[in-house]
This record gives structure tokens, C-alpha cells and sequence, in this order.
């Protein structure tokens, strides 16, 4: 099953949630938008009342007078007009104390509103006709102010309004939403962030790295747990590592000693001869598998290395030397070309000897009698060619391999000599090619250092 994006899932969320507010907004703001009509004629009503009221009041004879002229200059048309009608009665008797002219051209609606008495207070609308009514006192004395008007104001108020609060509200909502999304986004890639971070330095962990810690600086409060249990899980690994390595090299360092006596009493027994070989030989192949165990354990022994300027010549000029007894007993000849004007690296001297030693005698050992092994030194560089039967394709993956051997019963390696030179090479961040046939008809194993500047 395909692993799901944490970042898309928490994006997807926020974009289900974005879509269903910004949705309910949208519908809020559209029925908003069909009542805007309502809206601006209750307005526009409660405020002729008001200006009505203003101009009521009752003259000496205790008649209620209605002074027509101001309302006109303010509204520009009067209570005579066929658009609109008001009628004031006492709020207790409902006694119509005044009332405008019933126009002929008014609608018979319009007119009926002049005698109806079930008008509701605030607004109405009933019939296309809108109706307002307050209760109010004038001059101490109770009455009704009903006003009601069909001129379409409502209609026309929607038809100048409805397209551009439309338009505006589309806009704006968008706006949002993209702005909703974006900051959505942003605040997911911060949160995803450290995530990134935490899985960046994991890829550092190796075998070879197992000191490696990951780092809980600046780290969210909620990931800093997970982080510090990954730590806990390297340590225990890395203890594991530890533990067997040193069982390796602590049995491969008691085996030589046995080994070395075992070897000399072999020597001053009285045997056949050909016993004598045999023993002989199967003793120095247990020593070497135990030297080979010591020297791998020395190779991944990262926190052991002292890494210094060095140049590759000296130290292939002493492997030569120590296994030039070798190559005589094996009647194959051993060459050395060196470059002293090479440029130096930084590397740990011991290991580095030990890869040498175990390419040249990896040579040795697998290449036809009479062949030649061929060291060229120069600097950081090294490479040592030989004219044996070189290797196999279908064998390039595992030659590395510990304890791999292309002859499982042969007794000629313990299959732990390039493991060895793969270990050095890997710690030290080099470069190792293989060429499996070259021109001496053999294989070639160049090793490159990153040159110190």
C-alpha cells in the first residue's frame, strides 16, 4: 500500500474545512443580499416617519395639523402624491385624527391601506405594497403613524444593488479562500519542515556511523519525544555493534597465541612429510583468518582512528616489503612504482596500511604462479594490477562479501581480504574502482583519497 502524504492529508483538510466555511459565508452573504431590498425600504420608511412625526402637531383647537412643505423639500414628493399614503389615528380610541388625500391615480391597494387597522408595528410588505407603522406620542397624546408606499423601491434598490454586492461578494470570498489556502500551505511546509530535517540526518546513520546523534535543536515540542527515541534506538544499536566487535577481536586475539604454539609444535613433531605439510598449511590458513579478524575489527573500529596528513608511497613501499617474502614463496613477482611529488590526504595511518597489505595480498594469493602483481603509488592515489585470471561479471557484487570465496572448499583465502579494503575505503569517504579484466589480463583495484588542501 502506497504511503499517504501527511502534508497532503493535513492539506486536504484544510481545504474540505476552507470550502465548507467560505461556502456558508457565501450563502449567508446571498440571503443577506435578497433581503437588502426589505432592508432599505424599513430604513427608508422609519425615516419618513420620523420626518412625519416632526411635521405633526396639534394647534390650539387640539387638531392635528401636518405641515407638508419641509416633508416634500426632503423626500420630493407629499402625501398627495399617488406613491405614497399615511394616516395618523389615537392609539387608544383609533380615531383617524389625519390622513392624506386618496388620490385617484393611487392603486386601490394603496387607498385600502387608508381604512385598514391590522397593520403590524415596524414593516410589512403584503399585496406589492410596503407598510410601516409606529406608535408614538404627540404633544403628550398617543397615536399610530401608518405610512405605505408602492413605488417600487425595493425592486429598484435590488436591481442597482444585486449585481455589484454579487460581484463584490464573489470576489472577496475568493480572495479568501486563495489567501485561506496559501496560509494553509505555508503553515503546513513549516510544520513538514523539521519532519524533512529529522529524515535528512537519518540518512547519515551507517554502520559505519553509528556515533551519530540526531539533533534536537529547534525542534517542535511535539517531535522532540520521536527524535529522542530514534536516539535511544542508534545508542542501542551502536552498543550492540560495539559489543560484537570487541567479542571478534577479543577471540581472534586469544586464538593467536594457541595458534603460534600449535604451529611450533607442528614444527619439532616427527611426521611424514607430507602430514607435516598439510598440518602446517591448514595452521597458517587459521592464522591468517585470525589476523584477517583482527584487522577487520581494527577497520571498523571508526572512533579508533587518528587521522593525520599522509601520502599513499611510504605506506605502499612497506607493504611491499613486508609481503615481498610472500611473493618469492608464491614464485610471482611483485613490482612497485611510486610518484613522490603526489599530493597528501588525511587519512588514519594503520587502516590504511592494512587495505594495502590486504590488496597486494589478494594478489598474491589468487593470481597464476608466475604472474605479476603490479603497485603504482602516487600520493592519494593507488592501484595495484595483476595479471591473474581477473573476475567474473556474474562475481563484481560479491567479492566484497565477507567470507566469500569463488571456491567455497579452497584454502587459498578466508574471504575476508577486500571486506577488509571495502571497510577502510568506505570510513574514509574514498573512491574505489575495479576494473574486472585489464591489460595484463587480470583485475585492477584503484583506490583514490579526497587530497587535503
Amino acid at each position: 500500500m502506497k504511503p499517504i502524504s501527511l502534508a497532503k492529508k493535513i492539506y486536504l483538510h484544510f481545504f474540505v474545512i476552507g470550502s465548507c466555511v467560505f461556502s456558508l459565508i457565501g450563502v449567508s452573504l446571498y440571503l443577506f443580499s435578497t433581503n437588502y431590498a426589505n432592508l432599505a425600504v424599513e430604513q427608508s420608511m422609519f425615516g419618513m416617519s420620523e420626518d412625519i412625526q416632526e411635521q405633526l402637531s396639534f394647534n390650539n383647537n387640539q387638531t392635528l395639523i401636518y405641515q407638508s412643505d419641509n416633508v416634500a423639500e426632503k423626500w420630493g414628493y407629499d402625501a398627495l402624491y399617488n406613491n405614497l399614503v399615511f394616516r395618523v389615528t389615537h392609539a387608544e380610541t383609533n380615531e383617524t385624527l389625519l390622513q392624506s388625500t386618496s388620490n385617484s391615480t393611487s392603486s386601490a391597494a394603496l387607498r385600502a391601506l387608508l381604512d385598514s387597522q391590522d397593520i403590524p408595528v415596524g414593516y410589512s410588505h403584503l399585496d406589492g405594497i410596503d407598510r410601516y407603522r409606529i406608535q408614538t406620542e404627540i404633544d403628550r397624546v398617543p397615536v399610530n403613524i401608518y405610512l405605505g408606499r408602492n413605488d417600487l423601491i425595493g425592486e429598484l434598490a435590488n436591481e442597482a444593488v444585486m449585481p455589484v454586492l454579487s460581484q463584490v461578494s464573489i470576489f472577496i470570498i475568493s480572495a479568501a479562500f486563495f489567501v485561506f489556502m496559501l496560509v494553509g500551505y505555508l503553515s503546513i511546509r513549516s510544520i513538514v519542515r523539521p519532519v524533512k530535517s529529522v529524515a535528512a540526518q537519518l540518512t547519515r546513520v551507517r554502520p559505519e556511523q553509528l556515533n551519530f546523534r540526531l539533533s534536537e535543536q529547534g525542534l517542535p515540542i511535539e517531535i522532540v519525544p520521536i527524535v529522542h527515541s530514534l536516539n535511544q534506538a542508534i545508542e542501542r544499536v551502536e552498543t550492540g555493534f560495539d559489543e560484537q566487535k570487541r567479542f571478534v577481536a577479543n577471540a581472534a586475539h586469544e586464538l593467536k597465541t594457541p595458534l603460534a604454539i600449535l604451529n611450533t609444535r607442528v614444527e619439532l613433531a616427527k611426521l611424514d612429510k607430507n602430514t607435516h605439510a598439510g598440518i602446517l598449511a591448514d595452521v597458517s590458513y587459521m592464522t591468517r583468518v585470525v589476523q584477517q579478524l583482527l584487522d577487520l575489527s581494527r577497520a571498523q573500529s571508526l572512533n579508533a582512528y587518528e587521522k593525520q596528513p599522509l601520502s599513499i608511497t611510504p605506506l605502499a613501499k612497506e607493504a611491499c616489503m613486508m609481503l615481498a617474502p610472500l611473493s618469492v614463496t608464491l614464485n610471482k613477482r611483485l613490482e612497485l612504482e611510486i610518484d613522490e611529488d603526489g599530493e597528501m590526504f588525511r587519512g588514519d595511518q594503520s587502516s590504511i596500511h592494512i587495505m594495502i597489505k590486504n590488496l597486494i595480498e589478494n594478489a598474491l594469493r589468487h593470481s597464476y604462479e608466475g604472474a605479476i602483481i603490479k603497485v603504482s603509488a602516487a600520493g592519494s592515489c593507488i592501484a595495484v594490477m595483476d595479471s591473474g585470471p581477473g573476475i567474473d561479471i556474474q562475481n563484481y557484487e560479491k567479492i566484497f562479501e565477507r567470507f566469500w570465496r569463488k571456491e567455497q572448499s579452497s584454502m587459498t583465502g578466508s574471504g575476508l581480504g577486500l571486506a577488509i579494503v571495502k571497510e577502510v575505503v568506505d570510513l574514509h569517504h574514498a573512491i574505489l574502482d575495479v576494473t574486472c579484466k585489464n591489460e595484463l589480463g587480470g583485475a585492477t583495484f584503484s583506490v583514490r583519497f579526497t587530497p587535503s588542501h
